[in-house]
This record gives C-alpha cells, structure tokens and sequence, in this order.
C-alpha cells in the first residue's frame, strides 16, 4: 500500500515561553493542521504523539496532552522518545490497514525542565551517569571522530556558518541570525570539542504531519509520497560501539535506500534535513548516509556541496543548531523535507526538488536513527 504525507504544521520555535503552557502549545498546533487543512477532528481516524514525561515535566503526560492533540475517544498512542520514531509507527498503521489518516505531533516545552539532570538519569547509574548526560555523551563521540580522521575545528564551524545563514530564511527558525567561523571557533567550550555554537540549541515549540493511505491522500492538494523508510537500534552501551562511525544510521539508510531503490544518494537525492545535534555529528551524518566516504565529512563540507546552492544542500531550514525542538525534532525534519518535496518551503526552498531525505535520532551518542525518504 502506498502512503503518502499530506500535510504539515510547525509553531514558530522560540526560547522560554512562560505564557503559554504545555497544553496550549499541543492544542495551537494539532487545531493548526486540521485548520489549514480544513479537516475536523473526526476526519481523523488515529493520533500518535512524540512525548517524553521527564522532558513534560510531569508523570503519564499523555493524560494531559492527549486531548489537546486530538487523541480523545481516538485510536491513540504515544512513542516515548523521537518524532522520527513516532513517523514511522503511523506510518506501519496505515500499511496495515489500522487507519487511513493519522495525525503524528510532537513538541517540546524542554527549558522549564532541568533537561541535563533528565538526559543524565537515561545512563546506567553506577558507571556512567557520574559523567554523563546528553551533551557530555555526545561530546565523548565527537572527540573519538575527531581523532579518527583528522576532523578539524574550521570543519565543524562551517556546519554551524552555513545551518545559522539557513535559518535566516526560515520564518519559524528559533536562532535567525548569521555567525562567522571565528565567532564560532572563539564561542564557549560547552564539551570538548564542542562549543556553545557548535551545539544544538534548545527549543520550545511543536510539529504536526498528517499520514495518509493511497485512498486518503487523494483528498490533499500536495501529497507527498513516502518512499522508502528505514530504522535501527545500536546497543545501549556506548562502550560497546565504535563510536566514530554511526552503524545503526548507515543501517537505516541501507534499509530506506533500498525500499526507494536508490543507488547512487549524492545523486538521486535533491535536498536532506538530518538531526544536527552538533556541528561534528552533521559531518559523521554525511558519512553515515553515503554522501561521501568514510572520515570524507570535512572534506565534503568544505567543497561547499552541502550548501544552498550546492550539490546536496542539508539543513537548508537551519537544522538543530538553530531549532531544537526536544521530541519534535526529528518530525520537524520530516516536515521540512516534505515542504521542500511540495514546494512549500518558502524563503528556504530549493530548486526543483522531486526527492528529499529527513533523518530523525534518539538515544544517547546517536543510539538509534529513523531515515525518511520522499518523493513526488
């Protein structure tokens, strides 16, 4: 069965928003996809939301966002952890026949929670969460890649040049203003080799995409069809992985690149919209995805081919290091690649784009990766 997108909706991403609460935001943007699409709720036949407790702030959160998400009286269901993730099981649920149209939505009200004290409680507790917690982790792999081939500082900071111009053109974007490499290179080191603006941000705000079966999508204007799509889980441990490779990204892309029958992704993908925790991992990214070689990410990065413009643009929304919105991060990237595939991006569209990549990633030091594929 063919399943298609039909639709998306993003909030503006912003900091601290100490006026509107979490249920307001769920609500402002689940009655915002339906409202754009001139769709009402009962048109609706299952919602699947991107959650987390600890990042909600509070225990079984799904009792207070459910409702606000559209999921009351509803086949409903929540995946604890990436919007990516939560994709994916919509995605499952019309191919087998659950439902014709569902809405996905995931969000993040994360500044009103101590999120490293959150992300700190996800490790084992008597070995490494004296040490670590999401960034830290995170900081761990970026140094071992770095060693392994050669990363320099000046790569990584073109990451953060190039996503923090992008974001310019993105009205939604949390962080709109442009850094140069020194500004970059000279910003506060959060977590050797990572630095304030060589890291994501933290964002508030939420996403929506609509799911629909072949039957289904032929009521959208736009429809955009899922291609291939693929997922995998590396071990929990990050003692047990190589660290400077990202073998369940590769996995997943294998697996996504083989259900589109794509051979060749520098060439038969237009535009990617991947989960840029930090400007070091971005460059593991194009590895892992088969843009270019094996340790080749700087180099790739530095011919400019990642740019506007370029023979691959990634991340022309901005990406993590401008907008990071907790569990609607990687749903965020699925929703830019589908603009970008209907040629509703706005200031940030790309030329002539029939085929798009969205990568969604959950887990500590990129444990697990959920690669999206969609075309016209």
């Amino acid at each position: 069965m063919e399943v298609s997108i039909g639709g998306c909706y993003q909030t503006k991403y912003r900091g601290l928003d100490k006026e509107r609460s979490l249920t307001d935001l769920v609500f402002e943007c689940s009655k915002g996809l339906l409202d754009k699409y001139g769709l009402k709720r009962d048109e609706v036949d299952q919602v699947i939301i991107a959650a987390d407790d600890l990042l909600d702030g509070r225990s079984i959160s799904s009792m207070v966002t459910a409702a606000p998400a559209g999921g009351l009286l509803k086949e409903f269901m929540k995946v604890a952890g990436d919007g990516a993730f939560a994709f994916a099981y919509g995605c499952l649920g019309i191919e087998a026949g659950l439902s014709d149209l569902t809405m996905v939505v995931g969000w993040s009200k994360v500044l009103e929670v101590p999120f490293h004290c959150v992300t700190n409680l996800t490790f084992e507790p008597f070995y490494l969460r004296p040490f670590f917690d999401e960034t830290t982790s995170k900081a761990v792999q970026a140094q071992k890649y770095v060693a392994q081939f050669n990363i320099t500082p000046d790569q990584a900071a073109l990451v953060s040049v190039k996503n923090r111009s992008n974001a310019c053109k993105n009205s939604n974007a949390h962080l709109r203003s442009e850094v140069g490499v020194e500004e970059v290179l000279s910003s506060e080191l959060v977590s050797s080799p990572i630095r304030s603006l060589t890291n994501s941000v933290l964002s508030e705000g939420a996403c929506a995409v609509l799911v629909a079966s072949e039957k289904r999508s032929r009521a959208f204007k736009k429809p955009v069809r899922i291609r291939g799509i693929g997922w995998d889980t590396d071990s929990y441990h990050m003692g047990d992985r190589d660290l400077s490779e990202l073998t369940s990204l590769e996995k997943a892309s294998t697996t996504a690149y083989e259900m589109a029958g794509i051979e060749y992704p520098v060439d038969e993908i237009d535009v990617a919209e991947i989960s840029d925790i930090s400007a070091f991992h971005e460059l593991m990214e194009y590895e892992a995805l088969g843009f270019c070689d094996r340790g080749a990410g700087g180099k790739f990065m530095e011919d400019g081919h990642t740019r506007l413009g370029g023979k691959l643009p990634v991340n022309p929304s901005g990406g993590l290091i401008s907008s990071n919105p907790g569990c609607a991060a990687g749903l965020s990237r699925i929703a830019e690649a589908y603009l970008q595939v209907s040629g509703d991006a706005g200031e940030h569209q790309i030329d002539h784009v029939n085929t798009s990549l969205a990568h969604g990633i959950q887990g500590n030091a990129c444990q697990a990766n959920c690669v999206v594929l969609l075309s016209k």
